[in-house]
């Protein structure tokens, strides 16, 4: 499954989970994925998630990777600061930011069942 389409899924799970709600923020937020041969961004505020050609730089947080660490990250099976750490991911952008994505994508992760 392409990079597009993972984040297509996320934008569509953010808009439903209404618990996260509270913790968008009132101003879009710009997130950018960059790996080899995609570069999708996209806003999201309590306004709405949608995908952005227009963006502010201030408020711009760039992730740049592997198509395998973009998709590990949407898919929920790594966390964002572990693949900072191992060095899969590179983000740029204020600490204030990746903190608020990283806690988006923790609540935001698809459920698994075990069987």
């Amino acid at each position: 499954m392409g990079i597009y389409s993972l984040i297509q899924q996320f934008i569509e799970r953010i808009q439903t989970l209404h618990h996260l709600l509270p913790l968008l923020p009132e101003e879009h937020v710009y997130i950018q994925f960059e790996c080899e041969n995609e570069n999708v961004i996209f806003a999201i505020s309590k306004n709405g998630t949608e995908e952005e050609k227009n963006v502010d730089e201030k408020r711009l947080l760039t992730i740049r990777g592997s198509e395998e660490a973009i998709q590990a990250l949407l898919t929920g099976e790594l966390k964002l600061q572990q693949q900072m750490r191992l060095k899969e991911l590179s983000v740029v952008g204020s600490f204030r930011h990746i903190l608020l994505l990283e806690s988006i994508f923790h609540l935001a992760k698809p459920y698994r069942f075990v069987r």
